[in-house]
């Protein structure tokens, strides 16, 4: 598949008639502008005419999926590998400002204040992922002309797991509505005890998977001790049981594509029209065409493709 693009910079439908690409070369009437994918120019007038385009993602933390489809066939698939080294990098960078400040040297007054968190805020790991998902579609809408784009945002629709009728409106009375804090919903939910005991008295809540090693503050991230139970945790003179972990549901990977899901949806919105849907559904589509487990083939049922 050639992708091209027009006079004036914008795509055009793609083709697979490489001896015509090959002869618009040599005649001068195009040039070649991206090799990877392979990408032409026309450097003459010609009509914009476009079809339908759906793009499909297939949000990952590690790996990114991503499908473009027409009514009759898939123009472009491709798997993204994610960089997983930013907090490192993070770490890294803190360290010999500490190191800076040690040393014999002038006196730098702060230039800005950036020490409070906006409404939005996400850790700057998570961040990059969702600019790497947008730079993504960005790049391919520069070479496909894109109509939709169909962004999977979660594993499962967790309100339609706790309430399989739920439509609408219904969506807006979710488990945490009343809640104004997170801490305060798990103490709900856990019934004001622990959730590895049952036992009553001062209670704590408890990230099952550390923030530093990529954990949320989500509530299927936390579980409530009591204040003996969560020191002896870190302690290392107990542990939380498999079976209580399977009841919480907590999955590193899933809960970073839940946290991150909705962020890159608003932020496409901004050029694109888009839609969202879960893995759940994905899952049901790929069954039914007989496909393999893989981020390409679930980016092309995500994004509507059908096998004929």
């Amino acid at each position: 598949m050639v992708f091209v693009i027009s006079k004036d910079g914008k795509p055009l439908m793609p083709t697979k008639r490489h001896g015509k690409v090959r002869r618009l070369l040599k005649q001068g009437l195009a040039k070649v502008v991206n090799r990877e994918p392979f990408t032409i120019q026309l450097l003459y007038e010609t009509t914009n005419y476009t079809q339908p385009v759906t793009v499909g993602i297939d949000t990952g933390s590690k790996v990114v999926g991503v499908s473009a489809v027409t009514d009759k066939e898939e123009i472009f698939s491709a798997e993204v590998q994610l960089r997983q080294d930013i907090k490192k990098l993070l770490l890294e960078r803190r360290q010999h400002r500490r190191f800076r400040r040690y040393r014999k040297t002038r006196y730098r007054k702060p230039r800005f204040l950036n020490r409070r968190k906006k409404d939005g805020w996400l850790p700057p790991s998570l961040q990059w992922k969702v600019d790497a998902h947008v730079r993504i579609i960005n790049k391919l809408g520069k070479i496909i002309p894109i109509t939709k784009v169909v962004v999977e945002i979660a594993p499962f629709d967790i309100q339609k797991v706790q309430n399989p009728g739920i439509e609408g409106k219904n969506y807006q009375n979710d488990p945490q509505k009343g809640f104004s804090d997170v801490r305060e919903y798990c103490l709900w939910r856990a019934g004001y005890k622990s959730e590895l005991s049952g036992k009553t008295g001062i209670l704590e809540v408890h990230h099952i998977i550390p923030r530093s090693k990529g954990g949320t503050d989500a509530p299927s991230n936390l579980i409530v001790l009591t204040a003996e139970e969560h020191k002896m945790l870190h302690e290392g003179k107990i542990k939380i049981p498999k079976s209580r972990l399977e009841q919480i549901k907590v999955f590193k990977d899933a809960a970073h594509v839940s946290t991150i899901g909705w962020h890159i949806v608003n932020k496409l919105r901004q050029n694109y029209h888009v839609e969202i849907t879960y893995g759940s559904i994905t899952k049901e589509r790929r069954d039914m065409y007989g496909l393999e487990k893989s981020h390409r083939d679930d980016a092309f049922v995500i994004a509507g493709g059908n096998i004929q």
